[in-house]
């Protein structure tokens, strides 16, 4: 955020609009020139390089704590000699080109990434937002708490998740795009949820009892 922040300090607005690479603009306008810019462009594909290989090696782990309970396929669970869940990775990956290799049909570059960034965000956001919800409900249900302090944090923090979570939601479009373009992360996002429904009804069956909710203090 301190980054970004930084980035709006330093190039206009109207000029940061246009940039495909904020951070290489920003460079170029403290130093002049573009070698600046060219070097910041070399540290982000290498910073967002890393940034990857830490996100398909965490990919499985949703998915891996859904198996143990019950509530995806045993395949998702099998780990291999080195501990690590390879079939939830491939799945997890395979998916991700699927939905690139759809966005690139009438779009591309910056386009493609910003609807990718957003259908993540809008899946990521969907499950705090219930998250928030369940928060709520439950500190409102435990009465014998209602009167200290720590209900009042516990429910500022539920209410400002809640409304960011939605917030990022709605706003998650393609602005200045064609109608498909536009709302490109919500289909996506779509998807990918509705993909969910028929492993859910599968596994509902086994689906394991969750452990006893501890007593709030």
């Amino acid at each position: 955020m301190l980054s970004l922040t930084a980035v709006f300090g330093i190039v206009p607005s109207s000029e940061l609009s246009k940039s495909d690479a904020p951070f290489s603009t920003a460079i170029n306008t403290m130093f002049g020139g573009t070698w600046a810019g060219n070097v910041m462009a070399v540290v982000v594909i290498i910073s967002g390089f890393g940034a990857l290989n830490g996100w398909t090696m965490i990919v499985a782990e949703m998915p891996l704590a859904a198996a143990r309970d019950g509530l995806f396929p045993d395949r998702f669970k099998s780990l291999s000699k080195n501990g690590v869940p390879v079939f939830g990775i491939i799945s997890g990956t395979a998916l991700a080109s699927i939905a690139m290799a759809v966005n690139y049909i009438g779009s591309g570059g910056a386009t493609v990434f910003t609807t990718l960034i957003l259908m993540t965000g809008i899946t990521v956001a969907i499950p705090y937002g219930f998250s928030a919800l369940a928060q709520l409900k439950w500190r409102i249900a435990d009465n014998r708490a209602m009167h200290t302090p720590r209900f009042v944090r516990d429910m500022v923090v539920a209410v400002l998740s809640l409304v960011f979570s939605i917030l990022f939601i709605v706003y998650s479009r393609n602005t200045g795009h064609p109608f498909f373009t536009y709302w490109a992360p919500f289909f996506l996002a779509g998807g990918a949820l509705l993909l969910g429904i028929p492993v859910y009804a599968a596994q509902r069956r086994k689906m394991t009892e969750p452990q006893a909710v501890p007593e709030y203090r």
